[in-house]
């Protein structure tokens, strides 16, 4: 009777305990659990710079091994509370037997009691000790049953308890490889931007060398700007010096112009009245004529090239010849004062050609005898260009 009362105390306390640890390990992994999902929710709105994912790196294997603390806590956990579900499960066992015995001592004593009634049916103190001791073991079996359906109850808390504890390390377990899966990501995304930081770092060298040269440049250019200043402002000067005395020779040039106009015109009415009536019948093939240093080329498609080979000069456009008339217009070229279009008559002196003026029209190669290349003797004409 003394064991089975001083058994019957602890068991509903330790139950009690174990049943309190157990929720408060179930409430601190729930509230780990919301913690994680916040940092977690907070990791994954995080940039994607260099300095972030390094303290994402550093974050992330802190929680891992943070995680990996309190699976590995967890663990220990469960291994206890499987060490008390051991031990209460002997304790069961240990009840389990003392209610049998305790059945087996009542079944003894009611064998022991029949002989005893029958044998002291007149003593009623000996029937008032047995009445007292069989009350005494019903009480004590009874005890040991409400003492055993509560360790069962217990049982099936800390089994449904274990079963939350497995679920909660394997969420735990699953979390902590995705944090690790993470982390290599973020390595890897670090090792890309550790290399295009190299990269960045490498172009950031060569910049100073290329602004000192850009800076030379600049200050060459600078140089070279202030020289042109200077050449400008000289050749400003020199222009308008020299604008002065182009305008003095322009107007020099208009006048004796005007000279030569009236000389020609004068010239030309003398050899109006001197020439000859020209004759309607000559013609001009195509071909290259001379005078001179002069070098007049007919071609067949009605062009001409008159050169100058002592001055290199050089006048292109085009020729027709109607009723002994050489006319050249569209001359372009180093034509200078030389008017156009020019019409000048032709007259045949021999075997040559002789250009003359037609009427009142200016021809500037009158007087000239055009000489084909065989019978070229080099000698200028009176009348030159």
């Amino acid at each position: 009777m003394s064991q089975s009362t001083a058994f019957k105390g602890p068991v509903p306390i330790l139950l009690a305990i174990a049943a309190v640890i157990g929720w408060g390990f179930v409430l601190y992994l729930a509230s780990q659990q919301s913690d994680l999902k916040a940092e977690l929710a907070q990791q994954n709105q995080a940039v994607g710079t260099l300095q972030l994912l390094r303290d994402e790196v550093t974050t992330l294997t802190s929680e891992t091994d943070r995680l990996s603390g309190e699976r590995d806590a967890a663990g220990a956990g469960l291994a206890e509370q499987q060490d008390q579900l051991t031990s209460l499960q002997q304790q069961i066992a240990t009840v389990d037997a003392e209610f049998q015995q305790k059945q087996s001592d009542l079944a003894s004593i009611e064998q022991q009691a029949a002989p005893l009634r029958e044998e002291i049916a007149g003593f009623d103190t000996a029937r008032a000790e047995a009445e007292k001791r069989l009350s005494d073991s019903s009480q004590e079996l009874a005890d040991v049953g409400e003492r055993l359906t509560e360790a069962r109850s217990g049982e099936a808390d800390l089994q449904q308890q274990l079963a939350v504890l497995t679920d909660e390390a394997a969420r735990l377990t699953n979390e902590s490889s995705a944090a690790e899966a993470r982390v290599q990501e973020a390595r890897v995304a670090e090792a890309s931007l550790q290399a295009r930081l190299t990269s960045a770092s490498t172009e950031l060298g060569r910049i100073p060398a290329e602004r000192d040269s850009l800076s030379k440049e600049l200050q060459d250019m600078t140089t070279r700007r202030d020289l042109l200043t200077a050449d400008n402002a000289a050749a400003t000067e020199q222009r308008d010096s020299v604008q002065t005395v182009v305008t003095q020779l322009t107007e020099d040039l208009a006048a004796r112009s005007q000279q030569l106009a009236d000389i020609e015109r004068r010239m030309g009415d003398l050899q109006a009245r001197e020439t000859p009536p020209v004759s309607t019948d000559v013609t001009l093939a195509p071909g290259v004529y001379t005078v001179g240093p002069l070098a007049l080329t007919l071609g067949d498609d009605g062009r001409f090239v008159l050169r100058n080979d002592i001055r290199d000069e050089e006048i292109t456009g085009t020729y027709t010849v109607i009723e002994a008339r050489l006319v050249l217009t569209d001359a372009v070229g180093d034509i200078g004062t030389t008017p156009f279009p020019m019409t000048c008559a032709l007259r045949r002196s021999g075997d040559d050609l002789v250009l003359d003026q037609a009427g009142d029209d200016l021809c500037a190669l009158s007087g000239l005898t055009l000489e084909s290349p065989e019978v070229r003797d080099d000698k200028v004409p009176p009348q030159g260009e």
